[in-house]
């Protein structure tokens, strides 16, 4: 059955590929991007746990593989029910374009004032990796300038004037040192989507399909590798240093199988299976906790209080494994750990929501959806390879302050505005 399972996914995941590539607008929608992440970080480490479980029983692998296969099906199924109308009635926020410039400059500013206090902070981390204390505060706020960038892009992509590009790269900047001279994979990706989907836009311009297969290729070496070498990567790309690269031992270091994601999925998997523990979604609540109630401010107690903590399973005393540090549970992990098989419904409703997203932002060309989409995209990607419960936290962020801009620059009449297309039409468009 791992066979079978294995190459099940494979098979789904090149059918995600190729559903994108049969229309050249599609590489930008959820299935192919969740298509692109599950070829390029899942199925390596799938091939990799196979020859190297480790501590995996084959029952383990067996599911973990199977929930592979559901949350990477998903991605598909759910993207095919009909659209609501409501729904992107309620997506469709028309916005004064003057205002939304100064709402740009608002969160620039913002973000600056609190990317130079974490500058001038002792970050502190905790037993977890996590960061604790006032930098989580500070970069929290710092991370508005990646909505500012967005706005700005959009600005610049329709009319490039001098304070549209300007405003662009003071506030693309913090964005582009923390991708190429910090080497965060996150933000290297962010930036360039920003940038790619505000062509497709306002332009309608598209890169070509075989250099979108070319980079899906390359991301299945380069992911683990700038993961190794963050700023050293980069620098080494500027320098022209290149001899200095091993492109193959990123992913090498995946097939040997040392440490894998994939392995922490199974083993989290099998341990909600063996005590019949699941979260029902109160895992999520305590992601949400974790990043949205400062224990500075309120106390850890109290903050702890809030938390379930169902699933915080012994790994040590049940497997003799711990996970390791620094690595992730997944988005396979995590959403069984809430719901067991019925968790891959989450990526389902995922991709149903964010049907809707595109249809608003490129069809009937809503400010407010653009935005948002262009914000959302990195942190379904980071959902497969960290968890669901990272995607929701980063979710909520960008659902916060985009409001915020939407309602600070919304026109306040929009029923003459709203293109209320049919689902034909838009399929016929």
């Amino acid at each position: 059955m791992v066979e079978l399972f294995l190459y099940l996914f494979l098979a789904i995941c090149l059918a995600l590929l190729l559903w994108g590539l049969n229309r050249s607008d599609r590489i930008y929608q959820y299935p192919f991007l969740m298509g692109a992440i599950f070829v390029s970080f899942l199925l390596p480490q799938a091939f990799a746990l196979i020859n190297n479980p480790g501590v995996v029983s084959k029952l383990a692998l067996e599911r973990v593989l199977l929930m592979s296969c559901l949350c990477a099906a998903m991605c598909w199924l759910g993207y095919q029910h009909k659209i609501n109308t409501r729904l992107l009635k309620k997506l469709y926020i028309p916005l004064n374009e003057r205002r939304l410039f100064k709402a740009g400059i608002i969160l620039t500013i913002i973000g600056y004032i609190f990317r130079i206090l974490l500058l001038r902070t002792n970050i502190q981390v905790g037993e977890n990796s996590n960061w604790t204390g006032p930098a989580t505060i500070y970069i929290f706020f710092a991370q508005v300038v990646e909505i500012a960038f967005a706005i700005f892009m959009l600005a610049v992509v329709k009319k490039p004037k001098f304070a549209n590009v300007t405003a662009a790269i003071i506030a693309g900047y913090p964005i582009f040192v923390s991708a190429f001279l910090e080497g965060r994979r996150q933000n290297t990706f962010t930036f360039l989507i920003i940038i790619g989907i505000s062509l497709l836009y306002v332009r309608r311009l598209l890169p070509p399909k075989l250099v979108v297969m070319i980079l899906i290729i390359i991301g299945i070496f380069i992911i683990p590798l700038v993961g190794m070498l963050r700023e050293e990567f980069w620098l080494a790309i500027v320098s022209g240093n290149l001899q200095n690269i091993n492109l193959q031992s990123g992913f090498a270091k995946i097939i040997e199988g040392e440490i894998l994601e994939l392995r922490n999925a199974a083993i989290l998997i099998e341990a909600a299976v063996k005590n019949n523990q699941y979260g029902y979604g109160t895992g999520f609540w305590d992601r949400i906790i974790f990043q949205y109630v400062p224990g500075q401010i309120v106390g850890l107690d109290f903050k702890n209080s809030l938390q379930f903590n169902w699933t915080s399973f012994d790994l040590s005393s049940l497997f003799g494994y711990s996970i390791p540090r620094g690595s992730t549970v997944t988005g396979i992990g995590d959403s069984f750990l809430e719901f067991g098989y019925f968790g891959c419904l989450i990526f389902a409703c995922i991709a149903y929501f964010f049907k809707h997203l595109w249809i608003s932002s490129v069809y009937q060309r809503s400010i407010f959806s653009q935005i948002l989409y262009a914000g959302l995209i990195s942190p379904t990607l980071v959902g497969v390879t960290h968890g669901i419960g990272r995607f929701i936290q980063e979710a909520i962020f960008q659902f916060i302050f985009v409001s915020w801009v939407a309602y600070y620059s919304k026109i306040k009449d929009k029923s003459s505005t709203f293109l209320n297309h049919s689902h034909s039409e838009i399929i016929e468009e």
